[in-house]
């Protein structure tokens, strides 16, 4: 009998990534309560084709936890594939978020919406990139 103990599948899955999806998630929904029904800003965005879109609170909800999971198995497949995971994962997740901004940048209508919008994709950046370089493989 080994004397290592290893956590539980479940205890490894509540303790390890899954907060990051999660932790993004909550930022988001701070960001979009704060600008949305603190400060009243109307936030808006124009869709493809040019119809403009509202920005609800479920469709931030959707998105990040969407984002997060998909960043989630970005960081598996490169520990799997690559020595060097927390490298790719920092420099890919990094282009990933500047790219991000032009939709905001470009779409949102009005100047507090745009900052807003904006808002919210580095709150999700700050905790999604750090957050998952943390768990990914050293070089």
């Amino acid at each position: 009998m080994s004397n290592t103990a290893t956590a539980s599948p479940i205890r490894q899955f509540a303790g390890g990534r899954v907060v990051y999806p999660l932790a993004a998630t909550v930022a988001a929904v701070i960001v979009w309560l704060t600008a949305h029904s603190a400060l009243d800003i109307d936030l808006k965005a124009k869709a493809s084709g040019g119809d403009i879109q509202e920005i609800g609170l479920p469709l931030v909800i959707g998105v990040t936890l969407l984002v997060g999971f998909a960043a989630w198995g970005v960081v598996a497949l490169l520990d799997r594939k690559s020595s060097s995971a927390r490298t790719w994962w920092t420099l890919i997740a990094s282009a990933v978020f500047v790219l991000s901004l032009l939709g905001p940048a470009g779409s949102g209508q009005g100047g507090s919406a745009k900052v807003a919008l904006l808002c919210m994709h580095l709150v999700v950046a700050l905790v999604l990139i750090p957050g998952f370089a943390r768990t990914a493989r050293k070089d």
